[in-house]
């Protein structure tokens, strides 16, 4: 098993994504899977790709892995628009869905990415704060055209493992530090 373990402030895992998003895809669903056979609470976002569009690019889907929705990420504007196609309505959708899921005490919470809109110091970078402020292990999907980004928003002393995107990867980093709620809180299994 690689050591994971290294110094790290807080439970945080990157999964780099190079080209290919339903690599990515596919790992974290195998890892989300695992981990709910292991009694794990798993909340967050897991992005997907949709059809392609006639534009040339794809329909963008984000999965809530707490109610099983899906929330659509992009708006169509035409065949000849270049402008960004990210629907800034969904996102606010997704921002509040994600505060609820981070109330909620996850075991460990899935962030579809932190992409440009995070880079540029807008998008969900609040709700990730709030998630590792709180102590609940992250990951997060990071492009590497974003990862310089995504290490100034983290800061050098809470730097995080960049792991490739397998899942045998995600679930070490998980063994090293995802616990149930119940092992998180002993002294509240026998409470009631």
């Amino acid at each position: 098993m690689p050591d994971h373990a290294g110094s790290y402030a807080y439970p945080i895992a990157v999964i780099m994504q190079d080209n290919d998003p339903q690599e990515v895809e596919m790992a974290l669903w195998h890892a989300i899977t695992i981990l709910r056979a292991r009694g794990l609470e798993v909340g967050g976002f897991v992005q997907k790709r949709g059809r392609l569009r006639s534009d040339g690019r794809y329909e963008m889907y984000v999965h809530d892995l707490t109610d099983g929705s899906l929330v659509r990420l992009d708006r169509y504007r035409g065949a000849g628009a270049r402008a960004c196609t990210l629907d800034m309505d969904a996102m606010g959708t997704i921002a509040v869905t994600l505060r609820t899921r981070i109330e909620q005490d996850p075991d460990v919470l899935f962030i579809n990415r932190f992409g440009v809109r995070e880079a540029e110091g807008g998008g969900l970078r609040t709700e990730i704060a709030e998630a590792i402020c709180r102590g609940i292990p992250v990951v997060v999907v990071v492009s590497r055209n974003h990862l310089p980004a995504w290490e100034a928003f983290i800061g050098q002393d809470h730097a995080a493992p960049v792991l490739p995107p397998r899942s045998a990867s995600l679930l070490d980093w998980a063994h090293l530090y995802v616990r149930s709620r119940a092992e998180r809180l002993p002294e509240e299994r026998y409470a009631e």
